[in-house]
């Protein structure tokens, strides 16, 4: 099998648990820095699929490199590679199938529920997930549905939380959280958290509970993660 390119970009924001199940799979993959190495010069026959994670960016900055890292997911999306976002990577392939993306009109911060519909899915793999999840989100910025998407993860604050386009899976959510990274996030922002709400939750809340919390988001992880391999695959 040829290997999953994950594109990252930010060091407090890796592949974590995404890593932890392919070693387990045993499938190949390779990381990359969007900001640091220059992706456009990848070459997309020789990869499997394409992931893009998570960043403390908007998709509407000027930045150097986030140009011609949208116009390299397009070129994937042309070539029919299988892509998975998160988050920020969610927003990337929004923004590349010319969705607005925008400053969500509050910030997202936590454990929080989404529900789950999959009755658009039935003539594709089947995804075998309950209705309502719990999933981490950490997001400032949301998109909106790209034309033809299918919408399978939806919010209770924040409408749009996933969608499925061909073989590119969106996520607005985080599936790939260890309890390190939830500590360090905490740690890192926790200053600077917005006033606690029904959309965010303050550092306590965020701990509470974490390794059940963060065992069955895994158990969700799997699920989801084997689901997109089968668009790997075929």
């Amino acid at each position: 099998m040829l290997p999953i390119y994950i594109i990252c970009h930010a060091e407090c924001q890796p592949a974590a648990y995404l890593c932890h199940y392919f070693d387990r799979k045993k499938i190949p993959y390779k990381k990359f820095n969007a900001t640091t190495h220059q992706i456009s010069i990848l070459d997309l026959t020789k990869i499997a699929g394409l992931i893009f994670m998570g960043g403390p960016y908007s998709v509407n900055d000027e930045l150097p490199w986030l140009a011609d890292e949208i116009k390299f997911i397009q070129r994937a999306i042309e070539k029919e590679i299988p892509i998975m976002g998160v988050c920020f990577g969610a927003q990337l392939i929004s923004k590349a199938l010319n969705a607005e993306v925008a400053v969500a009109e509050n910030t997202e911060i936590g454990w929080h529920n989404v529900a789950v519909d999959c009755s658009q899915l039935i003539d594709l793999h089947p995804l075998n997930l309950e209705n309502t999840i719990e999933v981490f989100e950490w997001h400032e910025d949301i998109y909106l549905m790209p034309e033809g998407a299918i919408p399978i993860f939806t919010g209770q604050n924040m409408e749009n939380q996933g969608y499925l386009y061909g073989n590119i899976l969106a996520m607005q959510f985080h599936l790939e959280m260890t309890e390190h990274m939830v500590y360090e996030w905490v740690d890192r922002y926790g200053d600077c958290l917005p006033e606690t709400s029904s959309y965010v939750q303050c550092p306590e809340q965020i701990i509470e509970n974490l390794q059940e919390r963060l065992d069955n988001l895994h158990i969700h992880a799997d699920i989801i993660y084997d689901w997109w391999l089968n668009f790997v695959s075929q």
